[in-house]
């Protein structure tokens, strides 16, 4: 029950659903918003889609505005492709063509020269046959019995068979030359076959089988015309010389118009004798012609031994060699003798190294040959970057199925061809990874798949290993060339980045063990390289020279102290350089003598020399600038600065002053006498008059042993301890 007090409420309204709670996106201006959004995304998706394909258009415009400096894709297939062989075929006919309008030339001019030379001959033989007939009036009538007439002289008998055996010799000679013009218009025409690959391979066959008729065919035809006009020049002397004795006196004209001719036919064949003679001695004669080679062909081939033919046809099955060697052995040789450079352009892409490995039956004569043919300068940009790239190519190959070209490779054949070749920097992997197949070279098989600059940088520390390596000597000097290029052209920052991927100390002792290099590295190069680090490359030098390896080389040793040393040495007064100071004076050499010496008696003068390791070799270096007769081990003269030799000559006094006794000089040094004796030196006398009994053993020691001889750890614990008592 209600309390009474509380006021009567009135009951809740009934709830309406139009007075239900409303979405606040639930409005047309957000779904308009909406529509607009979606509008907006599909004006996105159509602009995504025309950039895209702008963009693919944009990309096929500059890729053919530079298709003619970039190289051709690469082709899978070079055995294979038709367009490959189209062009090939059209190499060689137009080759084919070129020999066959030069033969039905030279057939053209024998017809024209026959019909002239025939109506001449033809004058001369009507009278001559005449002259064989009786006389008209010494004829017996028709029905006479009498005996046929008499004989002709036999001069006249000779002179009408001179000129018959000229007509009918010069008659087939034009039969010749009209049957050959068929047979050349027949070698022209278009072989049979299905693909130009077939049709190419048949027409080699029958281009080597027309070589076997035409040739001979047009060989024939000169030499029949030449023997044609012999014989009615020989006919035409006997003729007058018949016609100069017929008479009771003498006819000196006629005489003398025979002995002229006899000299001029004299001559004729005296000079075609020498010109062949000339021919055959000479392989490059001018005078080469049909007579000479044949005789040099059979030169050749008198000592070998001739073979029948087996069957008596031969077909032509150009699709019997399935290895293909023949087909790319085919390409190269067309590919060589191309003298239309446009197309190249179609057979450039097939040009494969890998091909040429891979059937293994080219010459290495024949590769090099296309080769120079598809790099003359008379061939488009295009063709020569696509050869180029082709060593890159070939290399990828190498590094992912070595098995495939490690025979080949194996021989070096193909190494020296592409030594020459390389397109550097770019193609060092290529160089290295190609090299890589090579006896002890297996190392730069992962070199070869580097960056180019990290390529390089490895390259140039190559020779910082202890083991056996193989011939490497040309990517390391080429790598080293290309170093000192970027210098001289002033990108150091190229030259950093390079040397970046590696430690320079490795290159340091890299460069110490490489063979000597076919050019002087500039002094400019190695400054460069040591000048951020001159102390701790100095220490490092002369620890690797406390116990060097058997490959040092000492010239380049000495390229290295030059550029530690000098024009700002590196003088650590710390550190004990006696092995460095050791092989200097081992190791004589004019050329960096002046400036090593400086700066190492410029140490000397500041360094503690008691604490120095190997005081003989210290003080042959003092002794060697003082001594201004000083030799180099070629037997040049020791070039020493005055400032140098006075502070030298400073040092040995103070050493003198301080009552530490001097070893003498060798006495296989230039400056000592030749048979061993002491140099008569005044202060060397009084040094060693003062020296102990232990010190004057030592130097006999060494007397007898030479320079050669390093003293051992033993020995210069020795003489410290004898210096001190």
């Amino acid at each position: 029950m209600s309390s009474p007090a509380s006021p009567n409420r009135p009951p809740p309204p009934a709830i309406n659903a139009h007075d239900a709670p409303r979405d606040p996106f639930d409005t047309p201006l957000f779904h308009r918003l909406l529509g607009l959004i979606e509008k907006q995304n599909d004006t996105i998706d159509e602009q995504k889609k025309t950039l895209s394909e702008h963009g693919t258009k944009l990309d096929a415009l500059v890729n053919d505005a530079r298709k003619d400096d970039l190289p051709y894709d690469e082709e899978q297939d070079p055995i294979g492709n038709e367009q490959l062989w189209s062009g090939v075929y059209e190499i060689a006919s137009a080759k084919m063509k070129e020999e066959a309008e030069e033969w039905k030339g030279l057939m053209d001019v024998s017809l024209v020269f026959i019909a002239i030379f025939l109506a001449v001959l033809t004058a001369f033989l009507v009278p001559a046959a005449q002259a064989l007939n009786p006389s008209p009036g010494i004829r017996t009538p028709s029905n006479s019995t009498s005996s046929p007439p008499p004989l002709p002289p036999q001069s006249d008998q000779n002179v009408c068979a001179f000129y018959y055996l000229s007509l009918i010799m010069a008659m087939c000679n034009a039969v010749l030359c009209v049957l050959g013009r068929q047979w050349v218009g027949k070698l022209l025409s278009r072989p049979s076959g299905k693909t130009h690959r077939e049709r190419t391979m048949r027409y080699e066959a029958r281009k080597k089988l027309a070589y076997g008729w035409i040739k001979p065919l047009v060989a024939v035809l000169y030499w029949s015309l030449l023997f044609s006009i012999g014989l009615f020049i020989a006919g035409l002397l006997y003729q007058l010389r018949n016609l100069s004795i017929s008479f009771d006196q003498t006819t000196p004209v006629l005489e003398t118009t025979w002995g002229l001719g006899i000299v001029l036919a004299a001559m004729l064949i005296a000079t075609i004798a020498a010109t062949t003679i000339h021919a055959i001695r000479f392989e490059s004669s001018p005078f080469e012609g049909i007579l000479s080679g044949f005789v040099v062909k059979i030169v050749r081939r008198s000592e070998k031994r001739w073979k029948w033919i087996n069957k008596y046809r031969v077909s032509v099955d150009w699709n019997s060699l399935k290895g293909g060697g023949a087909l790319f052995k085919t390409y190269m040789e067309i590919i060589a003798e191309a003298n239309d450079p446009k197309l190249l352009d179609r057979v450039a892409p097939s040009f494969s190294y890998f091909a040429w490995v891979k059937c293994g039956e080219g010459a290495m004569e024949t590769l090099e040959r296309a080769y120079n043919r598809l790099m003359a300068s008379d061939t488009s940009t295009r063709v020569r970057e696509t050869v180029r790239a082709q060593i890159s190519r070939f290399a990828k190959i190498c590094r992912e199925d070595p098995w495939l070209v490690r025979d080949e490779l194996g021989k070096n054949d193909l190494s020296n061809f592409l030594h020459d070749r390389y397109s550097l920097p770019s193609q060092f992997p290529a160089w290295a990874t190609i090299a890589s197949f090579s006896k002890n070279n297996r190392d730069l098989h992962d070199i070869g798949a580097l960056p180019v600059d990290k390529c390089i940088a490895q390259i140039l520390c190559t020779y910082d290993q202890n083991r056996q390596l193989g011939y490497r000597r040309q990517i390391f000097e080429a790598a080293v060339h290309h170093c000192r290029s970027l210098l001289a052209q002033g990108n150091e920052d190229d030259v950093v980045r390079i040397l970046s991927h590696v430690v320079r100390l490795s290159f340091v002792r890299s460069y110490m063990r490489a063979p000597d290099l076919w050019f002087n590295v500039s002094n400019d190069f190695l400054t460069f390289l040591v000048r951020d680090s001159r102390a701790e490359i100095l220490i490092h030098v002369n620890e690797f020279l406390e116990d060097p390896p058997s490959n040092v080389n000492h010239y380049h040793v000495f390229h290295i102290l030059f550029a530690l040393l000098y024009p700002e040495p590196a003088r650590p007064l710390g550190i004990d350089l006696s092995p460095v100071i050791a092989f200097v004076t081992h190791r004589l050499h004019q050329s960096f003598w002046a400036q090593i010496s400086d700066s190492l008696v410029l140490y000397l003068g500041e360094c503690d020399l008691s604490a120095l390791s190997d005081p003989t070799a210290v003080l042959q270096l003092l002794q060697l600038c003082v001594d201004p007769d000083s030799l180099d081990e070629d037997g040049n003269r020791l070039l020493t600065t005055e400032e140098t030799r006075t502070r030298a000559r400073d040092i040995l006094n103070t050493l003198q002053a301080q009552g530490i006794p001097l070893p003498p000089s060798c006495p296989s040094f230039p400056s000592l006498s030749r048979d061993g004796a002491l140099p008569n030196d005044p202060l060397f006398a009084e040094m060693s008059s003062k020296s102990p009994p232990a010190m004057i053993e030592l130097q006999a020691v060494q007397s007898w042993d030479g320079p050669s001889r390093r003293l051992s750890t033993s020995s210069v614990h020795i003489e410290m301890a004898t210096l001190k008592q």
